[in-house]
């Protein structure tokens, strides 16, 4: 009996070390990982989308703007949380102002980044939509200010943040009812909110899709075709269909890992306290749901790569062009030396 309770206290032990090696390591690598592959994807989605190609239309704009914001909220986020996971910086916990701004920009960057990703499932929707007023939406004059209005809206609504987070000793939010606020304010409206919408308008385009495949295959005479009938059959266009899937795919695969973070934040935060080894096993879903969190700005060059034909075209072009600059600069400073 006495050999059964050591066996069993053995592999807990062992178990427990396991895990706690297995957390180490995943909060190393992981953010160390998702840094390389992030900034190298959204540089390239920096080169693509700012080609002749795509530079007019609105649905790229939105992803330039979202490229740039994921960059921002990988760079920061996943720097500053390695800094204190491994190299020994307690920067958070002992500076006031740092305190502060880090617990902002980490919230604040992020939802901007998601509310351009909504604006180009909205955008989707409208352009593919069979009423020319709701088509009109999709105009780069338009999309620049719902930009400047999403960054705004993202800014403002964070700015409590500010006000509330401080180093108590340790940087965090007020106790109490806040805290339950708080918790509640990153599910849902950085979270389960925008992400909802952005399934919604996915939904609808879809339907729009669909409505406009069946009129065009309707039996309407040549001679009978109108005007309204062609401005219907708009979506089918090439780059619209690939900038719809690529915002469909973008949409689909965004909701699914930011509401798995956020399901589970959810329950850590708003939860019974955790304890013992379920407070060890609950430290390793926190780290790994995080990771997964910021995976969600890392993915999205790979995913426009995989899913279109035209995203790839343009992104070579752009790249062939930029290595036959820089060799051309090359070759004349050669010549000049």
């Amino acid at each position: 009996m006495c050999d059964m309770n050591m066996s069993s206290s053995s592999r807990d032990l062992t178990t427990r070390t396991t895990i706690q090696i297995v957390t180490i390591q995943m909060t190393y690598y992981g953010p160390v990982l998702l840094l390389i592959v992030g900034i190298f994807g959204c540089l390239c989605n920096f080169l693509t989308f700012t080609s002749r190609q795509l530079r007019q239309n609105s649905c790229a704009f939105y992803f330039l703007c979202a490229s740039v914001f994921e960059f921002f909220s990988i760079t920061f986020g996943l720097i500053s949380r390695l800094a204190a996971d491994h190299l020994g910086s307690n920067l958070q916990n002992t500076n006031r102002f740092y305190c502060k701004f880090r617990a902002y920009l980490v919230s604040a960057i992020p939802l901007i980044a998601t509310y351009l990703i909504l604006l180009s499932a909205v955008d989707r929707c409208m352009s593919s939509s069979t009423y020319a007023c709701l088509r009109s939406f999709s105009r780069i004059k338009n999309a620049y200010r719902s930009a400047i209005i999403a960054i705004l809206v993202a800014l403002i609504s964070c700015s409590h943040i500010l006000i509330t987070y401080d180093l108590r000793p340790r940087c965090s939010t007020l106790v109490g009812t806040y805290a339950i606020f708080d918790g509640l304010f990153v599910v849902f409206w950085l979270g389960v909110i925008p992400h909802i919408l952005m399934l919604i308008f996915g939904f609808i385009t879809l339907l729009h899709i669909k409505r406009v495949r069946q009129r065009k295959f309707m039996e309407i005479p040549i001679d009978t075709i109108t005007t309204s009938n062609r401005s219907v059959a708009r979506p089918s266009h090439k780059t619209e269909r690939q900038l719809i899937l690529m915002m469909l795919v973008q949409v689909g695969l965004s909701s699914l890992l930011t509401l798995t973070r956020m399901i589970y934040y959810a329950y850590y935060i708003l939860g019974p306290p955790l304890k013992g080894y379920d407070k060890m096993i609950g430290s390793f879903l926190m780290s790994f749901t995080t990771l997964l969190y910021y995976s969600n700005y890392a993915k999205s060059f790979y995913i426009y790569t995989l899913t279109s034909r035209l995203f790839r075209t343009v992104f070579l072009q752009r790249l062939r062009k930029c290595t036959e600059a820089i060799f051309h600069i090359h070759r004349l400073s050669i010549k000049t030396t």
